[in-house]
């Protein structure tokens, strides 16, 4: 089914609340400050450190910070982790902002195939949408999308990094033709060995 462009503004479309229909600026307007400006950092577990970095460095475009595993404990001085490093060892990227993303060595804590949260969504501008379903589809990588959850001209993008972590795609202003549904998140899992 196809969005329809709304007659106003992004931000006066109309929204439930609790006494009636509220525009988004009035649902927001009694929030207050927040604790801060901008997210920090973001962490994600994961089971292959290298893995990691070529699906969201080769794929997504993340600029490489930094790893940190044995080898730099031992440059500062410190002993190895424990467990083989689980929860300790990591990459840390930044994917086109401000917030680093820090994917973390741990054999446990994905989130369930069948759930669709949690999971890390990205802004995109509307008109780079396709193109990061076709990269993502070139590298073997199933998506669901564009599809519709929000308000309209609301789109987004679902897939699953190697290890199972969901991720999302977002955009404001998409009016191409896209159903309105959630996710098929078991049709989302893949293999590592089929990243093109």
């Amino acid at each position: 089914m196809a969005a329809e462009k709304p007659a106003e503004p992004i931000g006066q479309f109309r929204v439930p609340g609790m006494d009636g229909i509220h525009t988004a600026q009035e649902a927001t307007r009694n929030l207050g400050p927040s604790p801060s400006t901008e997210i920090r950092s973001r962490h994600d577990s994961l089971h292959d450190l290298d893995e990691a970095c070529r699906f969201y460095c080769d794929i997504l475009g993340a600029t490489y910070f930094m790893k940190v595993d044995d080898e730099t404990f031992r440059r500062f001085g410190r002993p190895p982790a424990p467990r083989n490093g689980e929860g300790a060892h990591r990459i840390s990227l930044y994917l086109g902002g401000p917030t680093r993303l820090d994917l973390f060595f741990q054999t446990k804590g994905q989130p369930s195939s069948e759930i669709g949260h949690p999971h890390i969504a990205f802004e995109a501008r509307p008109s780079d949408l396709l193109y990061w379903k076709e990269r993502l589809q070139s590298s073997g990588i199933p998506v669901e999308g564009p599809l519709q959850l929000g308000p309209p001209g609301q789109a987004s993008l679902y897939f699953n990094d190697p290890f199972g972590n969901h991720l999302e795609i977002t955009c404001m202003g998409f009016w191409k033709d896209f159903q309105i549904r959630p996710p098929s998140m078991p049709d989302l899992i893949w293999h590592p060995g089929r990243v093109q």
